[in-house]
């Protein structure tokens, strides 16, 4: 049987941290944007969901909502413990 790694968390290689903003599903969470760029939007750190696969979800800050279409597949986790913004 394979190994799960379902709700483990990675961290932004090139990620600047905004703050805690409460998600409505996750509870409290650190978004980070990508360092050097406006801040605009930000995300919740990947984390691994029950299919293997790498997820974020994404805050809009004109808006002031997580936007519900917005969870985010980079892939499938492939051990690795850090992602980077443009590329996993």
């Amino acid at each position: 049987m394979a190994e799960t790694h379902e709700g483990h968390t990675l961290t932004w290689s090139n990620g600047q941290e905004w703050g805690e903003i409460e998600h409505p599903h996750l509870g409290k969470v650190m978004t980070y944007w990508q360092k050097g760029t406006p801040c605009y939007d930000t995300y919740t750190a990947p984390i691994v969901d029950g299919d293997g696969c790498l997820i974020v979800f994404r805050f809009d800050h004109d808006e002031g909502y997580w936007v519900d279409e917005s969870v985010i597949n980079m892939g499938y986790y492939n051990g690795i413990d850090t992602a980077s913004f443009g590329g996993y």
